[in-house]
């Protein structure tokens, strides 16, 4: 049996103290003291936010970057590190009203962000390959981006690790999906062509199973991916309210959450229901 995202909502970003229009870039969703806490970039006004529920009432919180938030990811205990410009990772901790804890100083600008099992962290720049970190910031090794049959700069802008540590790669320079197991090996490398051809592939996650979901801003539809970075299938498109789509991510039910300009709005898979002409 197939199945279909339905809307479960969407939250704007906007909180006291704003100055400019909200733009969320990435987004993670934690549990912390039974509340679910849902922590946003805003690339706009230089800071983190959460939102979440308390007795019933919504609460929000926030932590200055002092400069421009890009990708985030989570952490253990309730944490989540996010790369901001220039060159730093800052370490924010969710209780559930955010609390700075350090600035880690890196030697390039990091884009996108992904936490391993290892307690590292892969991170993303312009320079060609990816970056394992350890929680201090210091690079331990590098992997490297497979070769394109095209001069084409890569641009990996979002990583996100599935649950067997790899490192899955959103590349808008290349228009490509790739894999590295945690060794560095590239486990697939995939450019669409044709119809399936990625315009801006931006955000990118995955489930518990392995399917893979990608945002692709510049078409306005979220893409469903085998665990082999096959084409799957549109799972959202304009029609859903995709517009423009950045970070992605996925609750513990599976639900999907997606940054558009100024919101977040969250969907959850449902099976298809069936038609009885009897």
């Amino acid at each position: 049996m197939g199945s279909t995202y339905e809307s479960q909502g969407s939250f704007n970003i906007r909180s006291d103290g704003d100055t400019e229009t909200p733009e969320v870039v990435d987004v993670a969703v934690l549990s912390v003291k039974g509340s679910q806490v849902i922590v946003v970039t805003d690339h706009n006004n230089n800071c983190l936010k959460s939102f979440y529920t308390k007795d019933g009432r919504k609460q929000n919180s926030k932590v200055k970057t002092i400069e421009k938030p890009l990708s985030l990811t989570k952490l253990p205990s309730n944490r989540v590190a996010a790369a901001v410009w220039p060159k730093r990772i800052v370490l924010v901790e969710a209780t559930p009203d955010l609390q700075f804890l350090r600035s880690l100083p890196t030697c390039k600008q990091y884009r996108g962000l992904a936490a391993l099992p290892d307690l590292t962290l892969a991170a993303a720049s312009v320079t060609p390959g990816i970056d394992i970190l350890d929680m201090k910031g210091h690079v331990l090794r590098s992997v490297f981006v497979p070769d394109t049959a095209q001069q084409i700069n890569h641009v990996p802008y979002f990583l996100c690790a599935s649950q067997k540590g790899n490192i899955l790669v959103s590349d808008y320079g290349s228009k490509s999906v790739y894999c590295f197991s945690p060794e560095g090996h590239v486990l697939f490398a995939d450019t669409p062509r044709g119809e399936m051809r990625l315009q801006d592939p931006r955000g990118i996650t995955v489930s518990k199973s392995g399917d893979i979901f990608l945002a692709d801003w510049g078409a306005n539809v979220i893409i469903h991916l085998s665990e082999h970075g096959q084409f799957e299938r549109h799972i959202l498109s304009g029609n859903d309210g995709i517009t423009k789509p950045l970070g992605l991510c996925l609750d513990d039910q599976e639900q999907l959450y997606v940054c558009l300009p100024g919101e977040v709005k969250v969907f959850r898979c449902a099976p298809l229901k069936l038609i009885n002409f009897t």
